[in-house]
């Protein structure tokens, strides 16, 4: 048997803000519909899957760690941000950046397979958002 991802779902109070804000991130709904059986308007956006997807499961090495304090809150842990495989990574800074989006410091940083950026959550509908350039 196969698992493959479906879909992450994002909590939002309208979705038509965040939609325009994905839409910066070349992202836009393909369909809604609502779900009256959980009382829920749903919004779908195609997302191309990268090669180098992976679930990333992230421990804490010092207590000043983001993720000990992303721990702090949600003892049990919980989804921590959504990245999407980028390239060019210091133009979409720039895009970002020029159209309102808070980055976080220092910006452009090292990450586990490359580089990467993260957009704060109160840019984008609560959601944490990495961008990542993932070195061959």
């Amino acid at each position: 048997m196969k698992l493959q991802l479906s879909h992450i779902a994002i909590a939002c109070p309208q979705i038509a803000q965040v939609a325009e804000k994905l839409k910066i991130l070349s992202l836009s709904i393909t369909e809604m519909h609502e779900v009256p059986t959980e009382k829920v308007k749903a919004a779908m956006l195609p997302v191309e899957v990268s090669e180098h997807f992976r679930l990333e499961l992230l421990e804490p090495t010092q207590t000043d760690s983001p993720i000990s304090k992303f721990l702090s809150k949600r003892p049990q842990g919980g989804i921590h941000h959504v990245s999407f495989e980028v390239t060019h990574i210091e133009k979409w800074q720039t895009l970002l950046t020029q159209c309102g989006f808070e980055i976080l410091p220092p910006g452009i940083r090292k990450a586990a397979r490359g580089n990467a950026l993260f957009i704060h959550p109160k840019s984008m509908g609560g959601v944490l958002v990495e961008l990542e350039e993932i070195n061959s």
